[in-house]
């Protein structure tokens, strides 16, 4: 029963409030351009170039907890109105295609380059829980960024 208490009385204390681990605002948004309408050089008129913005604000990853005695070390219980956020996150990524016709015009083809996550260099980790005197203890991986290079055939 001592396990299950402090959860349940969160859950209690934040009945009928919005959820802080829901994020409260998320932003897709893609595009891309065909450079066959701004140009007639053989090369950049069978290119299309693009990319893409994901934006999510912070989040809850858990609640400061209610010190005993002034130790916030060993409390056991959760304060509902004091969430621990994480940061607003942006992602971008990007893409350039090449198309063209192979073998005397008989096969359409298509080369693709996309890179993911432009703003990250490295992998690194991002709290995604935490305990109640705000210290992190889970986490997940933010790749770094990634190119991929592929080919399409159409016969």
């Amino acid at each position: 029963a001592g396990v299950l208490a402090p959860p349940l009385q969160l859950a209690q204390a934040t009945q009928g409030k919005s959820r802080p681990q829901i994020r409260e605002w998320r932003f897709n948004t893609s595009a891309s351009l065909r450079l066959a309408k701004y140009t007639e050089h053989s090369v950049l008129k069978n290119m299309t170039l693009g990319g893409s913005l994901r934006y999510e604000s912070k989040g809850a990853i858990g609640y400061y907890g209610i010190p005993i005695n002034g130790d916030i070390t060993i409390a056991t219980n959760f304060d509902g109105n004091r969430p621990i956020w994480s940061k607003a996150n942006l992602y971008a990524d990007a893409f350039a295609t090449y198309s063209t016709r192979l073998f005397r015009d008989k096969v359409r083809t298509r080369f693709q380059l996309n890179v993911r996550n432009l703003q990250e260099w490295k992998a690194h980790l991002l709290a995604v829980g935490a305990y109640p005197d705000g210290t992190p203890h889970t986490f997940r991986i933010i790749e770094p960024i990634s190119v991929i290079f592929t080919t399409t055939f159409d016969l």
